[in-house]
């Protein structure tokens, strides 16, 4: 039942009709603005699939809401948003809870190590790990540590999730499964190379690129690889993205790879013999506009189409782009090096909108809630929104 203070008595019979007409249009409009305003960010790549794509409404031109800055930190991960609450990690060791309305602190906690991959949270639960290897599982009410594992290594990315489990990839190339609940290893799967990829899910598998230049296929219910892995034509250290079953894979060459991993069969292959250069973010994935988006480190961001792998355009920024896009509201959202948050429309490339920081974006910004939250180097978070 749906109760409203509009005064009807001044209206005439057509008025009423029309009134009533659009009430069913408006409940859907304010429906799904609420869906989309409380739309989560929970993992390093917006969602297990590793899309980069989020739903929303986001401001023609966001304003700066908050800001708040860190002497003696700097953040190379992602934060994570839930709930009206956001929380990130710092190289320092510093693991903060923040109230995402105005900046506030709700609480801290402090590690011997520094943290540079990105958060994971689900249930209640914040998944991270530091750059000695590591692992740490903390109740994201009140920052209490309930378990810790040792990943031997740095995390490459960050965490995912799969069923009870959350998994987690080392630079020692070991992919780990772990129980939520309790940190109970479940099973653990290595490359036999170094792994930069955070572990991408599609259906019962999870998706890496490695090192070794191989796409690694692993049956999560099993812990062990479907095959040798498919050839990448050179080592990879980005995270797969999904589209349907084709998994988006560049490499450190240059090169873009489109596999089917239902099949096996290679869709196309991009690259740019006259202006290659290294990729290390992942590609963000827009299934209605049928487009990846990827940064390179010769300063662009380039539009492919999914159908074939053609270029539909490119963007050029003042300074290289690390941080892997994200997708929300026909914009792609790209932190730079030159410490400017840019945003570039989808249809064209053209630029948007930007703001300038202080520090280098190293990490790629989260959005969630109507909110867009961007890291520096120089240990700023900053929020914006309407």
């Amino acid at each position: 039942m749906i109760q409203t203070n509009v005064d009807f008595a001044g209206c005439s019979s057509s008025s009423w009709q029309l009134i009533l007409r659009g009430l069913p249009a408006l409940c859907l409009g304010l429906l799904l603005l609420s869906q989309a305003q409380s739309q989560e960010w929970t993992v390093s790549r917006a969602d297990s699939g590793s899309s980069g794509f989020v739903l929303g409404k986001l401001p023609k031109a966001p304003k700066l809401l908050w800001e708040k800055s860190w002497e003696k930190s700097g953040f190379e991960g992602t934060p994570v948003i839930s709930g009206g609450k956001c929380w990130l990690a710092d190289v320092e060791g510093n693991v903060y809870c923040l109230n995402l309305a105005d900046g506030s602190e709700v609480w801290k906690q402090s590690f011997k190590n520094g943290f540079v991959a990105s958060l994971a949270y689900r249930d209640g639960r914040l998944v991270l790990g530091d750059y000695d290897g590591r692992i740490y599982c903390l109740s994201a009410q009140d920052g209490k540590v309930l378990w810790e594992a040792d990943a031997m290594q740095a995390m490459a990315g960050g965490a995912n999730f799969y069923e009870d489990m959350v998994l987690i990839s080392s630079e020692a190339g070991v992919l780990f499964a772990f129980k939520l609940q309790d940190g109970s290893k479940a099973w653990e799967y290595s490359t036999g190379d170094q792994l930069r990829s955070a572990p991408t899910i599609w259906d019962h598998f999870a998706l890496l690129g490695g090192c070794d230049g191989r796409l690694h296929k692993i049956d999560l219910k099993l812990g062990t690889a479907q095959g040798e892995g498919l050839s990448l034509d050179g080592p990879s250290g980005s995270t797969p993205a999904m589209h349907g079953s084709v998994a988006i894979v560049p490499t450190q060459s240059g090169q873009v790879l489109a596999y089917d991993v239902a099949s096996g069969q290679k869709k196309w292959s991009f690259s740019d013999a006259e202006r290659a250069q290294e990729i290390r973010s992942s590609p963000a994935i827009s299934s209605a506009s049928k487009l990846a988006i990827l940064t390179t480190r010769n300063r662009r961001v380039l539009g492919i189409d999914l159908s074939e792998g053609k270029m539909l355009w490119e963007a050029l920024v003042r300074k290289r782009c690390d941080a892997s896009p994200v997708i929300c509201d026909s914009r792609v959202w790209v932190g730079g090096l030159d410490g400017n948050l840019y945003a570039f429309n989808t249809a064209d490339g053209s630029e948007a909108w930007s703001y300038q920081l202080s520090g280098q974006l190293l990490a790629s910004c989260a959005i969630a809630e109507g909110r867009i939250l961007a890291v520096t180097d120089k240990g700023t978070v900053a929020c914006f929104g309407e």
